[in-house]
């Protein structure tokens, strides 16, 4: 599974070249090797790369040349000059077995990503969840540091939350959630991560990005959802706390930590307004 995993971040085209390298040594070890001994079930080795890394269409041709050069093969090393149909039969088998293998494959591999986005989603928006956005913060970390670029964080909750919920009734505050992360979604650029820390409260990453940039691209962010929630009957708004790091601390909790208290002194001076700081040293 290990190797498999490796071999997907690779390019495809090299998963399909092992798959093909693969399957011609296996073929000309099947063509030298006795006639009594069978290695039929080596071939599960390209299928299993090519299933598991390209997609099924040559996963499926994989199969095909696999079982037509045993196919062949059988043929060919036939010193007992059995009955034609007995090696289309077996080959039929095969194949079948082959088929059967790459469509537990093909499962096995959608069930471990349907897992992998159970765990790193927000079940009622869709956005990523805190786990996961706290891993792809810590990488981000690493790259700025290394690279020596910039770094923005920014919290921001729904201004007077509660009483939409009280007056509204909490499915229309989902509703509302749903509405936000959406157009914050459509909002934000492609590079940019946001995540569901819990209630109605959401962080933003933006990688490589310094203050004057990601005050843009804030107050954008801003006056959308505004806008938004105004077509849907609502007149909402948002408080942010943000805070650019020209090198950021180590430490995830500690930018949330900033980010989060930059929020709520934003809702302090009367919500609906963007609290946005530049930290230039690392922060202790």
């Amino acid at each position: 599974m290990y190797l498999l995993q490796k071999l997907e971040n690779l390019p495809k085209l090299f998963s399909i070249l092992i798959s093909i390298f693969l399957m011609v040594a296996i073929s000309v070890i099947d063509y030298l090797i006795s006639t009594e001994i069978s290695v039929s079930i080596l071939y599960l080795l390209p299928i299993g790369i090519s299933t598991w890394c390209t997609d099924k269409y040559i996963s499926f041709l994989i199969i095909l040349a696999s079982d037509l050069i045993n196919l062949i093969l059988n043929q060919i090393n036939d010193k007992h000059h059995l009955h034609p149909f007995i090696h289309y039969w077996n080959a039929l088998g095969i194949l079948v077995f082959f088929l059967f293998t790459n469509y537990l494959l093909l499962e096995l591999k959608s069930n471990l990503k349907n897992l992998e986005n159970l765990a790193q989603t927000d079940n009622l928006t869709g956005l990523n969840n805190r786990r996961f956005f706290v891993e792809i913060v810590n990488n981000e970390i690493v790259k700025s540091s290394r690279y020596q670029e910039p770094l923005t964080l920014a919290y921001f909750d729904i201004d007077d939350f509660k009483k939409i919920n009280d007056q509204y009734g909490h499915t229309a505050g989902d509703r509302l959630l749903q509405l936000v992360a959406k157009q914050a979604k459509i909002t934000l650029r492609k590079s940019d991560v946001i995540a569901r820390i819990g209630g109605d409260e959401f962080a933003i990453l933006l990688p490589r990005t310094g203050y004057e940039a990601s005050e843009v691209v804030l107050h954008r962010l801003q006056k959308m959802l505004l806008i938004s929630t105004q077509q849907e009957g609502l007149s909402v708004t948002v408080s942010i706390g943000a805070i650019t790091f020209c090198r950021p601390p180590q430490a995830v909790s500690e930018i949330l930590e900033q980010a989060d208290n930059l929020m709520y002194i934003a809702k302090k001076k009367g919500k609906n307004l963007l609290q946005h700081e530049l930290s230039e040293s690392v922060a202790s």
